[in-house]
């Protein structure tokens, strides 16, 4: 199966700068794969190609480690993070799943399932130490964000976004080792106060902002 290179965007790329080692590790390698699957479905000509792409990925995991393709990168990169202990298939199924769902993101259902789905990939941080919940939370939040900020817009994508509650993400405290995703909370509940979705995201300011809670978790 060829490898789709996608890169992840600019804000996680500053996170994973950031917090504990080990969580940076898993960081780094957990959005590159989500960057796959991004790129899988939103690159797909044909929905049917992309689900073949994906269930690809679900298979892949399933497999051995020793069966797994080895020249492919991003699995190369989650094999460290499975040696700590993450099983893949429980924790990155179901974001396949959301990506899946992405391919019908005019229906509201499918949007749904898609951030449900798409926000597993912070829960799987449980085990570093943050609230499963309060992840899956943020995860969701950032996964319709992240899709209507930057990718795709839809009348059901813009409603679902719409209902993000930036007050609840605020109230959620996470351990300084998981400095990658409170910077990300942070960014998405920025923007959402700014509520200008249709101006340029990225600034000086804003990077700035984000830099110092990086630095200080204020």
């Amino acid at each position: 199966m060829q490898t789709l290179e996608t890169p992840v965007s600019p804000l996680v790329t500053l996170a994973v700068g950031y917090g504990d080692r080990q969580v940076r590790d898993w960081a780094r390698a957990l959005f590159a794969f989500d960057a796959q699957m991004a790129g899988i479905v939103l690159q797909a000509r044909e929905p049917m190609l992309a689900q073949i792409r994906l269930q690809w990925w679900h298979d892949v995991l399933a497999k051995p480690v020793a069966s797994r393709p080895s020249a492919n990168p991003v699995l190369a990169a989650l094999a460290p993070i499975e040696a700590d202990g993450l099983a893949l298939t429980d924790a990155l199924g179901p974001v396949i799943r959301g990506w899946e769902a992405a391919l019908e993101c005019e229906d509201s259902e499918a949007v749904a399932d898609f951030a449900a789905g798409r926000g597993q990939l912070f829960a799987a941080f449980a085990g570093q130490g943050g609230d499963a919940a309060d992840l899956q939370r943020i995860g969701q939040a950032w996964a319709l964000w992240d899709m209507v900020r930057f990718h795709r817009r839809t009348a059901a994508l813009d409603s679902a976004f719409a209902t993000v509650d930036a007050q609840a993400l605020a109230r959620i405290a996470l351990p300084a080792r998981l400095r990658p995703l409170s910077i990300i909370n942070r960014a998405v509940r920025l923007d959402i106060a700014r509520g200008r979705l249709d101006r340029p995201w990225a600034g000086p300011g804003l990077f700035a902002r984000l830099v110092w809670h990086g630095v200080t978790g204020r």
